[in-house]
This record gives structure tokens, sequence and C-alpha cells, in this order.
């Protein structure tokens, strides 16, 4: 009888062992699959400040913190949580959306109130904020537009690989080319070969170099950029300074002027420290502020300079103040082509 109760209370035992083994890897079973689950709904991507950034599988509240960026996400068919205020193209979908303050200095408040849950950040002016943006709880992936081998399109093939939005970027990419086929075709009739592109109102002769967003509407519409390639080995910037001897060398077909403050959110001030200054036309006379200034004195400075006197572009009258919207994050792609096309040669493009 001993017995019988010893072998009972071992079965017992044993059995209790075998429920509580198969609970137990049941559990670790379901951990594992939830944790595989978890690690399929995001995705690694390194940004451009060399960081793994874990990005979820589909971010349904995305937030640019810069204005060409945002019109990125449009381009792409993503409607963003906020916008800044640099950004102001006229788009419905935009109308309403919250205003996070300024590129440079965006409002953190605001940015927890939307709850985004991908934030794409601008890697020089947003490094020093990380902890501020992590802290809302977002994915923060930094990205530096400079970077782009187009600034024309910037990084949309990277912001398209967030998002799993390569289809769409390829069809935006292939509207923008065969715009510029279409308007460089009918452009190539006129008289304008090749052009130079300045800062108005500075005191230095700031000119783009082809791979800013300027400089590569310019090739674009094939017209040729008097700014030598070799240039940009020495400066990433957009602009750099160039010297009148080589100008009136070169002698460009035509001369395009953007007006002073042209990325600011009004156009008005702002850029490249000539906000507020007091300018210098081309020979350095003094001129009246950049953020007063209007387009047409803007163009009386360089007309009546008799240094610009000489070169052909004046003389021809083919000197043109560029539209204050013709900025990254002010105009689309697609219409800063149809603008610049039509103020080359409007005959020919109209």
């Amino acid at each position: 009888m001993k017995k019988s109760k010893c072998f009972l209370a071992v079965i017992m035992v044993l059995g209790l062992l075998v429920f509580t083994t198969g609970c137990s890897e049941k559990a670790e079973q379901t951990a594992n699959d939830s944790q595989k689950e978890s690690q399929s709904n995001v995705s690694i991507i390194v940004d451009d400040l060399g960081r793994e950034v874990e990005i979820p599988a589909e971010p349904q509240r995305v937030l640019a913190l810069n204005a060409s960026m945002t019109e990125t996400l449009f381009d792409l068919g993503i409607v963003p949580v906020g916008k800044v205020s640099q950004y102001s193209i006229p788009r419905a979908e935009a109308e309403d959306l919250p205003d996070i303050s300024l590129e440079n200095s965006p409002n953190i408040e605001i940015i927890n109130k939307i709850e985004p849950d991908l934030i794409i950040a601008h890697a020089r002016n947003h490094a020093q904020i990380m902890d501020s943006l992590e802290a809302t709880g977002a994915a923060v992936f930094y990205i530096d537009p400079s970077a782009a081998e187009d600034q024309l399109l910037g990084k949309i093939d990277l912001i398209a690989q967030l998002l799993g939005r390569q289809i769409e970027a390829d069809e935006y990419t292939k509207k923008v080319q065969e715009k510029a086929e279409e308007l460089s075709q009918k452009i190539a009739a006129s008289p304008i070969k090749t052009a130079l592109l300045i800062q108005g109102g500075s005191q230095n002769i700031m000119a783009a170099q082809s791979f800013c967003f300027w400089g590569r509407l310019l090739a674009c519409l094939g017209i040729e950029n008097i700014v030598p390639e070799e240039v940009a080995k020495t400066s990433k910037a957009g602009f750099v300074t160039f010297d009148m001897e080589t100008i009136i060398q070169k002698d460009p077909d035509a001369i395009l002027i953007l007006q002073p403050g042209f990325r600011s959110p009004s156009g008005k001030g702002g850029q490249g420290g000539n906000a507020g200054e007091q300018q210098k036309s081309a020979k350095g006379t003094n001129q009246q502020s950049s953020e007063s200034i209007s387009p047409e004195k803007l163009l009386s400075m360089y007309k009546d300079d008799p240094m610009w006197q000489k070169l052909s572009a004046v003389k021809n009258g083919q000197i043109y103040i560029i539209p204050s919207n013709v900025s990254p994050g002010r105009i689309n792609v697609l219409e800063a082509l149809d603008v610049m096309g039509e103020l080359l040669a409007p005959k020919a493009v109209k």
C-alpha cells in the first residue's frame, strides 16, 4: 500500500514538472514570437550623422523640420503633421497644418502636442537638440540636404526608403526629368546658352554652383553655368565668391539675380548675413538695406553699374530678377522649372 502511494506521488510530481516545463516553453516561445513581430515592425537605417535609427514599418505621423524636406513628403504622397514657418507653398493639404516655428528653432512644445512617430531633422541645424527631439518619443532621423548629389530633388530616395515610398519617388523623379527635357528642348532655340546666377545686393559677388538648387535648375534647362565645376572641390557651399574679371572674360548670355532674403519665410532678409546690413552695389556705392530694396531697384544696381554694363547680358537686356518664391520649400520643383524657363525664354516656353 505504501509503495502504491509512493508511486502515485512520484507520478504526480513528474506530471507537474512536465506541465510546468511545457508552460515555461510556451511562454518563452510566445515572448520570442512577440519579439520577432516587434522587430519585423521596424527597420534599422543609418542616418547622415552615422546613427542606426529604428524606423517604424509604416510611420503614420511624420514631421520634417526643414521646408524642402516637407515638400518632399508631399511629393511622396505623405501629408505631414506639421510644417516649419519657411514652408510657404500654397497647398490645400498644408493650409491647416500646425506651424512649429522656424527651421533653426523648432518649438519642442508644439512638436510634443502633435505627437509625430517619425521626425526628419536637419543634420546641421538640429543636431544640438537631439535629446529634446528624442524625448518626444518619436524616431528621429537626421538628413543633410547639402550632401545630396542632386539638390533639386534633395534626398528624396532616402526619405522614400524611410517611408516605403520608392515607387512614388521614382514616379516623381521621372516627372521632373520629363519636364526638364521638354523645357530644355524649347529653350535650345533661344540665344541663351550660358548664364551666371548670383545673390543680389551682396557686397561680394556670390555665384551659384552647379550642384545647388538654382544651379541644377539651370542645368535642367540646358543652360551652362559659367561657374566652373572645379570650384566645388574647394567649397561645399551652394554659393561661392566669384570675381568680376572672370565674369567679364566668360561673358555669360544671361545674368540671373536672387533677391536678398530669398530663403526667409517672408522673402525679406535673413540670408547669408545680408539681412539688415547696408549693402553695396557691384562698384561699391552704398545702397539701402536689403530688407527693403525692391526688385526694380535691385535690377538698376547692376544695369547702371559701369562694370556690369560691359557684359553682353546687360547690353542685350538679358538680366533678370528671379521671383522671390523660387527657393527650396517655397516652390515645387516642377513649377520652379516652368518659372525659370519662362523667365529666360518666354516666347519659346509659352
